[in-house]
């Protein structure tokens, strides 16, 4: 970190960066320092020890504190710090402000900002804000809310196939954000710094090919945690990203030998309800989630891939940097497999589609495996039917996919393979 004599006219010429932030520390009074955002917002700082931890108290926003006060105020802190006393309980409104949640600062600037522009810029803003896609954020202080939370959230909009809504919503996240540091809401970098908008010109018609499958199967074997089989029930079953992360353990029924995921109208992007007949392998995978012990209470309502049965899932972006790492290490380690081509989650989906098209099912049952309630087959027999029908249909179809899954795979999916054995 650069060392500067912090005079008032030096901190009137310091000129911000190109992106993220910036911390000049004083050469007058060891701990104390500026920092400048990209935005061109300066704050003062002091770092200091409380019961041996070094922490970094923000002291106020230049030019309303000036620089005297605030290396004042720096040394008092200081002063209360070498003395073994915790000066951060004196600094009640900091602290409160630093707790504020997204919830919080989003009514805040509903109320502020946005209630001063036109009723469909604030219906935008109402929809990104407070609606479903940042439902998780609310209960988040504002300073915990990542660059990788943010990316996630583009993603999981994209994938639902509304590109010019997740660039809607970057732009609009990028204004809520920067008016939250500019009432030191957040002092460090914004969480959209460098998010880059989804690019207009993304396929629409990427397939994975049976050895990109198989490189992928290769790579969620060695994924730790939830993603393994989170992705590998994107895989088998051709349900949306979303759906699938949200799974409920009370949606599901694994009793008996016809098992069923039910998903509720509202967490579907037709607003249909969807029945999801669960193969033996799929079935096998959920059960894996359920841990060890009695688990009966936390099942009536936690969410089925959580470390806590209520917080969702986050860190999509960074699990599938990882995946997409694997798999050129595979294609790599095996010569019979290509170096896969860039892909999306929402492409898994793609997939299936396409592979149970080519395994000769019939397209109304496979619209119906994936709750499309449009397209070519909509004007014929499918026109009118009711998506509690075709079960039995939907299950084989399912069954057929996993089992073509599995010979893509060949030894990497023994235990697929074994499960699908005596399925029609």
């Amino acid at each position: 970190m650069p060392i500067k004599n912090l005079t008032p006219l030096a901190v009137g010429k310091l000129k911000p960066p190109a992106s993220g932030q910036i911390d000049y520390f004083d050469k007058q009074l060891p701990g104390f320092g500026l920092r400048i955002s990209r935005m061109g917002t300066k704050t003062y700082f002091v770092m200091v020890r409380v019961h041996g931890k070094k922490v970094r108290i923000t002291l106020g926003r230049h030019p309303a504190l000036d620089l005297k006060e605030a290396r004042d105020k720096a040394r008092d802190i200081s002063a209360k710090a070498k003395a073994g006393k915790d000066p951060r309980p004196d600094l009640g409104v900091d602290r409160e402000r630093l707790g504020t949640t997204f919830e919080t600062l989003a009514q805040k600037f509903m109320d502020r900002h946005a209630a001063k522009l036109r009723p469909s810029t604030q219906r935008e803003y109402k929809r990104i804000l407070q609606g479903p896609d940042t439902k998780a954020w609310r209960n988040i202080p504002i300073g915990v809310i990542t660059k990788h939370h943010v990316m996630d959230l583009i993603e999981q909009i994209e994938d639902r196939g509304s590109l010019q809504a997740a660039n809607r919503s970057l732009a609009y996240l990028k204004k809520f954000f920067d008016w939250c540091a500019r009432r030191d809401a957040i002092t460090g970098a914004l969480p959209t710094d460098r998010v880059d908008p989804p690019s207009g010109k993304v396929k629409r018609d990427r397939v994975l090919a049976p050895d990109e499958v198989k490189a992928l199967w290769m790579a969620l074997k060695a994924e730790q945690g939830l993603f393994s089989p989170l992705v590998k029930l994107l895989l088998l079953t051709g349900q949306r990203r979303s759906e699938v992360a949200g799974m409920r353990w009370e949606e599901l029924d694994l009793e008996g030998d016809k098992p069923t995921w039910t998903i509720p109208a509202d967490r579907t992007k037709n607003k249909e309800k969807h029945n999801v007949p669960l193969t033996p392998a799929v079935t096998a995978l959920i059960e894996a989630q359920r841990g060890d012990g009695d688990s009966d209470e936390n099942e009536k309502q936690g969410l089925v891939f959580s470390t806590t049965g209520i917080t969702p899932l986050s860190g999509f972006s960074r699990a599938k940097a990882r995946l997409d790492k694997r798999m050129a290490e595979a294609a790599k380690a095996d010569n019979k497999l290509v170096n896969p081509e860039p892909w999306r989650f929402h492409d898994l989906r793609r997939t299936v589609v396409t592979g149970m098209n080519d395994a000769g099912i019939v397209p109304h049952v496979v619209e119906a495996v994936v709750n499309h309630i449009s397209g070519a087959a909509k004007a014929g027999v499918a026109g009118h039917y009711n998506h509690a029908k075709y079960l039995d249909e939907r299950r084989k179809a399912l069954s057929t996919w996993a089992s073509k899954v599995a010979t893509m795979c060949s030894d990497n999916v023994v235990a697929l393979s074994k499960a699908q054995r005596n399925v029609g």
